[in-house]
C-alpha cells in the first residue's frame, strides 16, 4: 500500500497565491479622493482655509500610504468643520479618517466614530449628513465585520440611497448602488453576475448624467468582479477592459494600474497565459513609476510568476523573481514575496534544493515581521520540497514547526494539514507507530472542525500506517470507520476514497472477492462525482482485482480435473470483466479524461496489465511504456515504479533476463530512495525468480558495466563548469559506448541509448567525483535532467552559490 497523498504534485497544492481580493471598496474610497481636488481649488478663497488645506494635506498623505498622518490631518479638519457647522466638510472629513481607519484594520473604531456623527446628524434634522453617515457605515460594515453586520450594511446602503434620491443628488445616490455591488459581491450568492448587473445598470446612467468617469469606472470594475466570482472569467475581463479605458480616461494612474492586475488574473483563470503577462507586465511598470507601490508590485508579481510558469516559461519566472528582489531592497514583506515566488520559478525548473532553500528563507523572514501565518505556509511548503529531495528528517523538522506555530495562532486547519504532511514524512521514514498517532492527532482537530472530507484522509493515513505494521484488525476498523463517515456526511469523493483504501487492504491480504466488491463500490462514487483521476484509479484496481481471481481460477483448473471446467469458466469470465473495465477506461482517458493526465497513465497501466495476463508480452512492454511516459509526464513516480516491475515481469516472462534484472533494480533503487520498502521487497522477490529462471543459462544475469576513467574528485565549492562539462561527457560516452569525439550537449540522453539503469551508474559516479555535494543528486536525475547541459548546470548550481541577486544572497546570510 502505499500513499494517499500524490506527492509530486502536493508541492504546488500549498502554494497560497493572493488572490485578487475582491478590493471594490478600495476603488470607491480611492474615487472619494477627488474630494482633495475640490478643497484645493477653493483653498485660497473660502473662509476657515485651514481645514481646506488639511484636506487637501490628508487625501495627500493617505494616497502615499501615510495613513496615520493622513488621519492627523483629517482630525483637525473635522474639528474645524464641525464647528463652523459646515456639514459638507464633515462628512468629506469623516470619509478620509474611516478611510484612514480601515486601512490600519480598525473597523470597530470607524463604526463608532461615523454611528455618533450619524445620531448627531438625525437629532439636528440634517437628512443629507444622515445619508452620507449611513453610506459610510455601509462601506465600514460591508466585510470583515461579519454577515449579521453585513446585512445591516445592506440596510444602510438601501436607505441612503432613498434619502439621496429624494434630496436630488444623483451622484450620491449612484455611489449607493455601488455600495450595493460591493455587498452583493461579498455575499457571494450565485446570483452575483445577475445582481451586480442590475445595479450596475441603475448606477451608470446616474454616472453618466453627472460626468462621473471614474465612478462609471469603478461600477464596470464591480460587474467584472461579480462575473469572475462566478466563474465567467471571459465576461469578467470584458467588463474589466472598459474599466481600464475609464480609469485611462480619468487619468488615474494607479487605478489603471489596478485593473490590470486583475485583467491578468482573470486572463490567467481563462489559460491565457500571454495576455496575463502581457496586462501583469504594464501594471508592474506603472506601479515602478509610482513611489511607496512596492507591496501592489509584489502582488502582481505573483500572477506574473504563475502566468510564467502556465506559459512554460521558468527562465523568465525566475529572472522577474530575482529582479524584484533586488527592487524590494527594504521591504521586508515585498521580499518575501519575491523569495516565494523565486522559489516557485526553480520548483517548476525542478531544482528542490534551491526552492527549498528560499522556501526556508522566506519563513524565517515572515516570521521576523510577525507573520506566523505565512511563515507557517512556507514551512509546510519545505516540507514537501525536503521529500522530494529524499530528506525526511528536514522535512518532518519543518513540518513540526509550522504544526507548532499554525498552534499558537490557534489556526488549528492549517495545524492538521501540518500534522498530516508530518505523518506521512514519518510514514516514509518508518516511524509507523509515529505517523499512525500523528495521523490520528489531525483527524481530532478535522474532526472538532466539522471538516470531513480532511478527518476522513487523516484516518485513512492512519489505517495506512496501521497496516504497515501488520496490525490489520486497526487498519481495517479506521478505514471502515472513515467510510461510514463519509457516508454519513454525503462526501461521496471520500467515500470512494475509503472504498478504495479497503479495496486496496483485502487485495493486500489476499481477500480478492471482497476486495473486488469494494473497488466497483469505489469506482461507483468516482463516477457518481465525475472525478477522472479517481475513476482511473479505481478502473485500475478492479482490473487488477479480476486478472487475479482468473488466474487463482486457471490455477484452480489446471490443479483440479474435477472442477477444471467450471473454474475454466469463472477464469473466463473475470478475464472479460477486467478487459471490459479496461476499455471504458481507455474510452474515458480519450474522451475526457485528458483533463487528467494521471487518467491516461491509468489507461496505459491496466491495457498493459490486461496484455501481460493474456501472454501478449509485445503489446504489454509496448503500453507499459506508454504508461511509464505518462506517469513521468504527471510527476507519479509510484506509477514509474509500478511500470519498472510490470516491465521485469514481462521481460521474466519471455526470458529476457538482462531487461527483467536491469528494470527490477532500477524499481528496487528507486522505491528505497522514496522510502517505499514494499516495493523494495517486491523488487527483491522479482529478482529472486529471475536468478531462479536464468539458473543453468550460459548467459549472464548481469550485463556488463564498462569500467569507468579514473577522475579525480571535484571541490564542489570551485567548479569549473567547462571541466564539469566534460566529465559528465566522459562518463556518457562509455556507458553508451559512444566513439565519436563530440556528444550534443542537449540532446535527451535515453534518446542516444542511455537506459534507467546505466543512468544510475551515471549518477553514482558523479557522486564519487563530487564528494560533499548537498543535496545529493535527485533520485530522478535523468527525468528531470535528461541532457548533458541539463545536468552540468544542475551541479554546478547545487555545489555553488548561484549567480543572481544580492538581495537573495543577504537574506540567505541574515537568516
Amino acid at each position: 500500500m502505499l500513499s494517499i497523498f500524490g506527492w509530486q504534485k502536493a508541492c504546488r497544492a500549498d502554494w497560497e497565491f493572493s488572490s485578487i481580493a475582491l478590493p471594490q471598496a478600495s476603488l470607491l474610497d480611492s474615487g472619494e479622493l477627488a474630494c482633495a481636488e475640490k478643497y484645493a481649488a477653493q483653498a485660497d478663497d473660502a473662509s476657515g482655509k485651514e481645514a481646506y488645506q488639511e484636506m487637501v494635506s490628508a487625501a495627500s498623505q493617505m494616497e502615499q500610504g501615510h495613513f496615520e498622518d493622513g488621519a492627523s490631518c483629517a482630525a483637525r479638519a473635522l474639528a474645524s468643520f464641525q464647528e463652523q457647522g459646515d456639514a459638507m466638510g464633515t462628512t468629506d472629513s469623516l470619509r478620509l479618517m474611516v478611510l484612514a481607519h480601515r486601512a490600519k484594520g480598525k473597523l470597530k473604531e470607524a463604526h463608532d466614530l461615523v454611528f455618533r456623527q450619524m445620531e448627531a446628524f438625525s437629532t439636528a434634522s440634517n437628512t443629507f449628513g444622515k445619508a452620507r453617515m449611513l453610506l459610510l457605515l455601509a462601506h465600514i460594515n460591508h466585510d470583515k465585520r461579519g454577515s449579521r453586520n453585513r446585512e445591516r450594511a445592506k440596510e444602510w446602503a438601501s436607505t441612503a440611497r432613498q434619502l439621496f434620491t429624494e434630496l436630488g443628488h444623483p451622484r450620491l445616490e449612484a455611489q449607493c448602488l455601488l455600495a450595493l455591488v460591493n455587498i452583493v459581491i461579498k455575499q457571494r450568492s450565485p446570483f452575483a453576475a445577475d445582481e451586480t448587473k442590475q445595479l450596475v445598470d441603475m448606477a451608470v446612467p446616474l454616472l453618466r448624467a453627472e460626468h462621473d468617469v471614474l465612478g462609471e469606472a469603478v461600477a464596470m470594475h464591480g460587474l467584472a468582479c461579480a462575473r469572475a466570482l462566478t466563474g465567467i472569467y471571459d465576461g469578467a475581463a470584458d467588463a474589466g477592459r472598459e474599466a481600464l479605458q475609464l480609469f485611462r480616461k480619468a487619468k488615474r494612474r494607479r487605478l489603471e494600474a489596478f485593473e490590470l492586475h486583475c485583467l491578468a488574473a482573470w486572463m490567467l483563470a481563462m489559460e491565457d497565459s500571454q495576455g496575463a503577462i502581457q496586462a501583469a507586465e504594464e501594471s508592474i511598470h506603472i506601479y515602478m513609476q509610482e513611489p511607496g507601490m512596492s507591496s501592489a508590485q509584489a502582488a502582481v508579481l505573483q500572477i506574473l510568476t504563475k502566468a510564467y510558469i502556465v506559459g512554460e516559461d521558468c527562465e523568465r519566472a525566475i529572472a522577474a523573481a530575482r529582479a524584484a528582489l533586488e527592487r524590494f531592497d527594504g521591504d521586508s514583506r515585498a521580499q518575501a514575496v519575491a523569495l516565494e515566488m523565486l522559489a516557485l520559478g526553480y520548483l517548476q525548473c525542478g531544482d528542490f534544493s534551491q526552492a527549498a532553500k528560499l522556501a526556508e528563507q522566506e519563513a524565517a523572514l515572515l516570521l521576523t515581521l510577525g507573520d506566523k501565518s505565512g511563515s507557517a505556509r512556507a514551512l509546510r511548503l519545505r516540507c514537501r520540497l525536503c521529500v522530494q529531495l529524499q530528506d525526511f528528517s528536514a522535512a518532518i523538522q519543518a513540518a513540526s514547526e509550522a504544526a507548532a506555530t499554525s498552534a499558537t495562532l490557534h489556526a488549528f486547519s492549517e495545524q492538521a494539514m501540518a500534522l498530516q504532511l508530518m505523518a506521512d514524512c514519518q510514514m516514509r521514514n518508518g516511524a509507523l507507530v509515529e505517523s499512525r498517532d500523528t495521523a490520528m492527532q489531525a483527524r481530532q482537530l478535522y474532526r472538532d472542525l466539522l471538516d470531513r472530507d480532511q478527518e476522513v484522509l487523516a484516518m485513512l493515513q492512519a489505517s495506512q500506517a496501521s497496516a504497515l505494521l501488520d496490525d490489520r484488525a486497526n487498519a481495517l476498523e479506521v478505514a471502515s470507520e472513515a467510510k461510514e463517515l463519509a457516508n454519513r456526511a454525503g462526501r461521496r469523493q471520500a467515500e470512494g476514497i475509503s472504498w478504495h483504501t479497503l479495496a486496496s487492504l483485502h487485495l493486500d491480504w489476499g481477500r480478492l472477492a471482497d476486495a473486488a466488491k469494494m473497488a466497483k463500490k469505489a469506482l461507483s462514487c468516482a463516477k457518481r462525482c465525475r472525478n477522472h483521476k479517481e475513476q482511473g484509479r479505481s478502473y485500475l484496481l478492479f482490473v487488477i482485482i479480476s486478472l487475479m481471481i482468473s488466474k487463482e481460477f486457471e490455477d484452480g483448473a489446471s490443479d483440479s480435473a474435477e472442477t477444471g471446467e467450471s473454474s475454466q469458466g469463472a477464469a473466463t469470465e473475470h478475464l472479460r470483466n477486467a478487459e471490459e473495465k479496461a476499455e471504458e477506461l481507455r474510452q474515458l482517458a480519450e474522451n475526457g479524461g485528458a483533463l487528467e493526465p494521471l487518467c491516461a497513465a491509468c489507461s496505459c497501466h491496466a491495457l498493459a496489465v490486461v496484455h501481460l495476463h493474456k501472454g501478449n508480452i509485445e503489446d504489454s512492454l509496448r503500453t507499459a511504456q506508454a504508461a511509464m511516459t505518462a506517469y513521468e509526464e504527471s510527476s507519479d513516480l509510484v506509477g514509474v515504479l509500478q511500470m519498472y516491475l510490470l516491465m521485469a515481469k514481462a521481460n521474466l516472462s519471455r526470458r529476457s533476463y538482462h531487461e527483467a534484472r536491469e528494470a527490477t533494480e532500477s524499481a528496487a533503487w528507486l522505491g528505497q530512495q522514496l522510502g517505499f520498502r514494499s516495493i523494495e521487497e517486491n523488487a527483491n522477490s522479482i529478482l529472486q525468480e529471475i536468478e531462479a529462471a536464468a539458473d543453468g543459462t550460459s548467459e549472464p544475469l548481469r550485463r556488463r558495466i564498462p569500467e569507468m576513467p579514473n577522475v579525480p574528485k571535484m571541490d564542489v565549492q570551485a567548479l569549473d563548469v567547462d571541466v564539469l562539462r566534460g566529465v559528465v561527457q566522459q562518463f556518457v560516452k562509455v556507458l553508451i559506448g559512444h566513439h565519436d569525439d563530440g556528444i550534443d550537449p542537449d540532446r535527451p540522453l535515453m534518446e542516444m541509448g542511455l537506459t534507467s539503469h546505466l543512468a544510475v551508474v551515471l549518477r553514482d559516479q558523479l557522486a564519487k567525483v563530487l564528494p560533499g555535494l548537498s543535496p545529493p543528486l535527485p533520485v530522478t536525475l535523468i527525468y528531470d535532467y535528461p541532457s548533458i547541459a541539463a545536468i552540468t548546470e544542475l551541479v554546478a548550481t547545487t555545489g555553488t552559490v548561484p549567480s543572481g541577486s544580492s538581495s537573495e544572497a543577504r537574506l540567505s546570510s541574515e537568516h
